[in-house]
């Protein structure tokens, strides 16, 4: 058994339901890529790079709690 299929075993999800349920999780995972996918990071890093910061990211995004909505 591969280790995310004994995760979502664990967690009582069928594999392949994961990606077409939008859990929160996964929501959440959403915006912080749309949040990052601009065009001035789009076009500042090499595709290598821009894997690595978009992580990075993302990892801000759930540790740092940067999701609040921004006054425009």
């Amino acid at each position: 058994m591969a280790f995310f299929d004994f995760v979502f075993f664990t967690l009582g999800v069928t594999v392949g339901d994961e990606i077409k349920k939008p859990t929160g999780i996964n929501l959440l995972l959403k915006e912080c890529r749309r949040r990052f996918r601009i065009p001035e990071n789009i076009d500042h890093y090499s595709e290598k790079d821009f894997r690595e910061a978009e992580k990075k990211f993302i990892k801000l995004c759930f540790v740092g709690g940067q999701l609040r909505e921004q006054n425009k």
